[in-house]
């Protein structure tokens, strides 16, 4: 049996029912986070719940504990029997119930809370083979920095991407690459790590953020700047990142052929310091 999380009570999975009236159903006003459970551990926990602090006060939801998140993802693995596994926490976060006005409840509502976990088994193929990703003209909104649940235009964008064969959809803002649907992506130009700066016009995504300092402690060359979309066919190497898959070496971007047309040694390097890590906390 399932078990989920809902406002402070951990239940059946079947039997949780959440209000028509709630505002993450009626807006999508709300924000969620997802872990990453390595069979025994969460990676980086820590840079997830302060992303998840800072989604909350962008949007202004007056959820006033989410230092209890790594204790709800704790225990939806115990009930559910996933702690030999690999698995994944999804929390969510909404502003709660209310009448249905485009302004903010007055007096504010008690947000609503919802997480549940599920077990998977991690591809290889794509990690030692490179992927094939498409480009698209980035039609999100202007604040891709908050992790909300508004995400319509990337699961349309990765929908058009998974229809064509391909693993992700790359948006281009402004003639400059900014991310994809749900990952961060970065480029290897001239032996320089090169990746778009923290900015509203992409997600500060973890595992960005820990291939930076893996990056940094090798000793490569970094710009965290934009990479211009008529530059695209000087990269050397090209890889995406994300909670669940880690890091993704992209061998086809849009139809160019990055490379030799294989992982490129700097992304398979840091595929391996990643690895290394989540090694020496297993003990």
């Amino acid at each position: 049996m399932e078990i989920s999380y809902i406002n402070g009570q951990f239940l059946p999975h079947e039997i949780i029912r959440i209000s028509p009236d709630d505002r993450g159903f009626l807006f999508a006003d709300g924000v969620y986070e997802v872990v990453k459970w390595y069979g025994g551990f969460f990676y980086d926990m820590e840079s997830h719940v302060s992303r998840l602090k800072r989604s909350l006060r962008e949007l202004k939801i007056g959820w006033t504990d989410p230092d209890r998140f790594p204790s709800i993802a704790n225990e939806l693995i115990r009930l559910n029997d996933l702690d030999a596994s690999y698995a994944l926490v999804y929390l969510q976060v909404t502003r709660g119930v209310a009448r249905r006005t485009h302004y903010f409840p007055s007096p504010d509502v008690t947000p609503t809370v919802y997480a549940f976990a599920w077990g998977f088994t991690p591809e290889t193929i794509p990690e030692e083979k490179g992927v094939k990703v498409m480009l698209k003209e980035d039609i999100r909104w202007s604040r891709c920095d908050i992790k909300s649940v508004a995400l319509l235009a990337n699961t349309l964008s990765f929908q058009e991407a998974y229809e064509k064969g391909m693993k992700e959809c790359i948006f281009i803002r402004n003639g400059v690459i900014t991310e994809g649907s749900h990952s961060n992506i970065f480029f290897v130009i001239d032996g320089t790590l090169c990746t778009h700066p923290e900015s509203n016009f992409i997600l500060s995504g973890v595992t960005r953020k820990n291939i930076l300092r893996i990056a940094k402690e090798e000793g490569l060359k970094i710009k965290e700047q934009a990479v211009s979309e008529n530059t695209l066919r000087s990269c050397q190497e090209a890889f995406i990142t994300n909670t669940i898959a880690e890091i993704t070496p992209v061998t086809d971007l849009g139809g160019i052929i990055i490379g030799d047309g294989i992982p490129g040694p700097l992304s398979l390097m840091l595929r391996r310091k990643f690895d290394e890590r989540i090694s020496a906390l297993r003990g």
